[in-house]
């Protein structure tokens, strides 16, 4: 499988199910909320997980609750994040969406509260030229335009693809790097287009080296080739539109997907189609290109991970949200409640923390305790005897996977 590199944004989106579009200045009941991990290429990245393409984000992440969300669901998803920059008194961006139930349409306000992933923070990626993809979400115009530069510079033929969402100063900067940029409708209409054809025949003259991509919603998508030869594909509704969030991500996932098994334009804007239409079919983006799920809770690809060392993770046991950790030994992985015997304390004070200082035991910080990391038995301090609570983990294709959450010792 491949190696993804996807530079964007991640968000947490607090989802409002409403049956029909409230007025102005009214207040309506919602008949369902859902929150989410979402953000254009987190989603993007989520979905090629699913196929096993090892899928690296780099974006900004926040340091507060909803950041560490973020964090452990995209890492629950499979996705890598060792190039993420870490914001630790930054809030996470987030959004809020309004899901009209009769029509499937949304309408979203998003808080930002973060810096921008820079030119430095996109730099400090060590092998760029060893990824096999590289997407880029167009914001911050200016940084990006750096970013494609530098990354065309380092390539030799590996795929750059950018994805436009919206109207953003300095896109102008954008349009010589990409080998493929793929629109969306709604920009497309904002430039005054209703005819997809026409609109790429306009980008043409913006992007004469790319192949340029269009859904359209439920009329398909649209794709013109380098050699100005144009392709359409048909969309694949649903028996009935559960969810329409992500589609556009889905459908950039699965075009993505095609390309990197070698099917032509054709088929892969076919297939991209499909999955599209598979998502909005349903809720969330479970089980779109490959039974992940199957194999238990993705905690986090096993090389994210030193060794030796230690991360900790908070994870939903049945509505109640417990903290565990999961240490590294080489090519195995043990995972143990944060929960020390002696004070029913949590074992780190700082983040991820849960080593001594050669990595030889876990500690607890408030007291000194050493414990033994294949067992968990405390070795040394005023729990000695007493074994943490195991945590059933095994590693599996390279990731770190929850089979259950506490384990009787």
């Amino acid at each position: 499988m491949a190696r993804i590199l996807g530079t964007g944004i991640a968000t947490l989106d607090i989802i409002n199910t409403v049956n029909g579009y409230p007025a102005e200045d009214s207040e309506v009941r919602a008949l369902a909320q859902a929150v989410r991990v979402g953000g254009n290429t987190a989603n993007t990245l989520s979905v090629l997980a699913q196929a096993g393409h090892e899928c690296l984000f780099a974006g900004v992440l926040g340091g507060d609750m909803s950041g560490r969300r973020i964090a452990s669901e995209l890492e629950a998803r499979g996705v890598d994040l060792r190039h993420a920059r870490r914001v630790e008194q930054g809030a996470a961006p987030t959004s809020y969406i309004l899901l009209n139930q009769i029509n499937g349409s949304r309408s979203i306000v998003h808080y930002r509260d973060l810096p921008e992933f820079t030119i430095g923070d996109f730099m400090d990626i060590a092998a760029i030229e060893a990824c096999d993809w590289l997407h880029f979400e167009a914001r911050h115009c200016d940084e990006l335009a750096v970013m494609l530069a530098y990354a065309r510079s380092v390539l030799i033929d590996q795929p750059i693809s950018l994805e436009v969402e919206k109207e953003r100063d300095g896109l102008e900067a954008l349009w010589t790097y990409p080998d493929i940029v793929i629109f969306s409708r709604a920009f497309a209409r904002g430039r005054g287009f209703t005819q997809p054809e026409v609109f790429l025949r306009e980008a043409r003259t913006w992007a004469a080296q790319a192949i340029l991509v269009l859904p359209w919603g439920e009329d398909g998508a649209w794709a013109l080739c380098r050699n100005n030869e144009l392709h359409h594909s048909p969309a694949f509704p649903p028996a009935a539109v559960v969810d329409t969030l992500a589609a556009g991500d889905t459908f950039n996932a699965g075009l993505i997907h095609a390309m990197l098994s070698g099917q032509s334009l054709e088929a892969a804007l076919s297939d991209a189609c499909q999955l599209a239409g598979r998502k909005v079919g349903q809720d969330g983006l479970g089980n779109l290109l490959a039974p992940a799920a199957a194999l238990g809770r993705v905690l986090c690809p096993l090389n994210s991970l030193p060794d030796p060392g230690s991360r900790g993770f908070v994870v939903d046991d049945g509505g109640t949200m417990r903290s565990i950790f999961v240490v590294r030994q080489g090519l195995a992985a043990y995972g143990y409640l944060n929960h020390c015997p002696h004070l029913s304390a949590e074992l780190n004070v700082s983040a991820d923390a849960f080593l001594d200082e050669d990595g030889r035991h876990i500690r607890c910080a408030l007291h000194g305790a050493l414990f033994d990391i294949e067992g968990g038995l405390c070795l040394a301090g005023p729990c000695e005897g007493k074994p943490l609570t195991r945590v059933d983990v095994r590693v599996e294709r390279g990731v770190v996977v929850l089979n259950s959450y506490v384990k009787d010792s």
